[in-house]
């Protein structure tokens, strides 16, 4: 059972007590990611979570790996586009002990100047290192193209110009405009008891004053149906395509779940079987869906050498194609809907993934979502369901596509996709 206190400048703390386990998961939410990053200081929201790490009053950088290493614990932070989080995982003896830790780091970090100056190096060799991957970075040239001009369309990680730019007076600003009570949120999920947890954390988080949550900067204007080519001189065609996808509160999100995992959700999925196991055109390919607060999307990820790029395209379509008919081939549905449920269930076994759950099912929908409410949808989800949902948005004006490795904007077909 999900147990929440709201603290009276508005931090909301949540709980589930897991019987059987030994450690806790805890973590501090921040409902603001990159979307949030103003147009000339893209990269501040992770820039600022990794300032974070950097030192307190109390602590070094070196000391808060010390002794969270002593612990026997793991302590880590993820900046997405619309939230930041920093967690941390011990044994329940040293819940106190690790929580101090988070904590401190979260609420009392120096943003030293030296350090902000270090950091911008760090940070500008992962974007080069993003740069030299490219099934991460096609990821980011097709958010770029799918999501437009808006905040969704820009790298996490900001820019060389921007991050290079970054100062320590930016740093404080971020956290002064979102690093604010109504926007936090302490999860925690094992052995925990809520009444301790709310006593320390309350202490530590109480005098925070509350503010007023700035605005969404807005709905964003999908560019759907765009079709782009980076030319790049390595051995495999990346290419991703993208069809409007669900958003969070999408009442659809339920078949938009089946019928990813049926597109290319696993290895039984119809783009894995037919693209790999049947015409060996690849070694990876998938689906996913990313979703958002006001939009999302649906997309299809595959890697194949210049001369089976277009093959793949084809196969690719050819599913789409299959799933507005309603044939699914070898798979399913019912076995398709056991899986999601496994998966579910099997997840709810890690205290990290709970923890998780716990915090976003309070971002996004004030309330708790239980697992067998999300079953219950998945079961309701029917044959019509999916094949109207695939007719609504494979469509091929609509299906934007974006490629990298050796393939020139003239050089590629996507006419035979649908």
């Amino acid at each position: 059972m999900v147990t929440s206190t709201v603290l009276d400048n508005g931090v909301r703390i949540l709980s589930e007590r897991m019987p059987g386990v030994r450690s806790v998961s805890l973590g501090v939410w921040v409902n603001a990611g990159s979307r949030q990053d103003p147009a000339d200081q893209l990269g501040i929201a992770h820039f600022t979570e990794h300032m974070l790490f950097k030192g307190t009053s109390k602590r070094s950088a070196s000391q808060i790996a010390r002794e969270i290493d002593a612990l026997g614990g793991m302590l880590n932070a993820q900046t997405s586009k619309e939230y930041t989080v920093y967690y941390t995982k011990v044994l329940d003896e040293h819940l106190e002990t690790g929580s101090d830790i988070l904590f401190d780091l979260f609420l009392n970090s120096l943003n030293d100047p030296e350090e902000v100056e270090k950091e911008k190096d760090v940070v500008l060799q992962e974007i080069r290192m993003t740069e030299d991957t490219p099934d991460d970075y096609i990821t980011d040239l097709f958010a770029e193209a799918f999501f437009h001009d808006s905040p969704l369309g820009t790298s996490i990680l900001g820019t060389t110009e921007t991050v290079g730019a970054f100062s320590r007076e930016q740093v404080r600003g971020f956290l002064e405009s979102f690093y604010v009570p109504p926007s936090i949120i302490v999860s925690a999920v094992g052995n925990v008891d809520h009444e301790r947890l709310v006593d320390f954390a309350g202490k530590q988080f109480g005098d925070r004053r509350g503010q007023v949550l700035p605005q969404d900067n807005g709905t964003p204007r999908l560019q759907t149906g765009s079709k782009k080519a980076y030319y790049k001189d390595i051995e495999q065609v990346h290419i991703t395509l993208g069809a409007t996808g669900a958003a969070m509160n999408d009442e659809r999100r339920w078949t938009y779940i089946v019928l990813n995992t049926v597109l290319g959700g696993s290895m039984s999925s119809m783009l894995f079987q037919e693209a790999r196991e049947k015409l060996g055109l690849v070694y990876s390919i998938y689906s996913y869906l990313s979703s958002y607060r006001d939009c999302g999307v649906l997309g299809m990820y595959a890697a194949a050498t210049p001369k089976n790029i277009h093959k793949t395209i084809e196969v690719i379509g050819r599913q789409m194609n299959r799933l507005r008919h309603g044939d699914l081939g070898d798979v399913s549905l019912e076995d398709v809907r056991t899986q999601i449920k496994g998966n579910l269930l099997l997840s709810r076994e890690s205290t990290i993934s709970r923890m998780s759950s716990l915090a976003k099912n309070e971002m996004y929908y004030n309330r708790e979502v239980t697992v067998e409410e999300v079953i219950d949808n998945i079961q309701a989800v029917s044959m019509d369901d999916i094949v109207a949902l695939a007719n609504d948005i494979f469509v091929l004006d609509q299906i934007t596509v974006v490629s990298l490795g050796k393939m020139k904007q003239g050089e590629m077909n996507t006419e035979t996709l649908l």
